[in-house]
């Protein structure tokens, strides 16, 4: 399997790449919305009205899995920088290393592989009571800077003390603050 994320190493600072998914469910969702009128089946409202609701669908999935793939996380000295240049409502998200209070590591399945985790990364902007969370796709060597350069420790009581091996016997969120 290859990894969720590449880690590119320029300079001082580590850069991480999005997931890559498979397209092929939001174009085929899209592409069937769009046949139905080439093959005249948009005859009756509630056909057509099914059609535009798969093309809408179709677009919305492709531009989340554009997004996926586009997104960037870079490990500074400073801060871990979230680049989005798709998501236009926060191309830029930086999280200093002091502010970064609390991450999970959620496993959704027994036996879990690296796409089956996600990272979620609990940030507190100085001076506000605002929790920014900021999901990850899994990666070891990524959760292991986080945790290094955050000073974060696993909870008490985590059954997941390394990021080099999922837990294979038991799903759950598992924690360090």
């Amino acid at each position: 399997m290859a990894e969720s994320l590449q880690a590119e190493a320029t300079g001082e600072r580590l850069i991480f790449k999005g997931r890559s998914k498979a397209m092929g469910a939001a174009l085929a969702v899209m592409v069937a919305g769009l046949l139905t009128f080439s093959m005249g089946m948009n005859q009756v409202f509630f056909v057509e009205a099914m059609a535009w609701t798969f093309i809408a669908w179709g677009a919305l999935l492709l531009y989340g899995h554009i997004i996926d793939y586009s997104t960037t996380y870079e490990v500074t000295d400073d801060a871990l920088i979230v680049r989005s240049p798709v998501r236009f409502w926060n191309l830029r998200r930086s999280m200093d290393w002091n502010h970064i209070k609390r991450m999970n590591v959620v496993v959704d399945r027994l036996e879990a592989e690296a796409e089956d985790a996600v990272v979620q990364v609990i940030y507190i902007p100085e001076g506000s009571t605002q929790m920014i969370r900021e999901d990850i796709p899994f990666n070891a060597a990524l959760a292991q800077e986080i945790a290094t350069r955050a000073k974060l420790k696993a909870t008490k009581g985590s059954g997941m003390p390394h990021f080099d091996m999922l837990p294979q016997d038991k799903k759950g969120q598992f924690s360090w603050q």
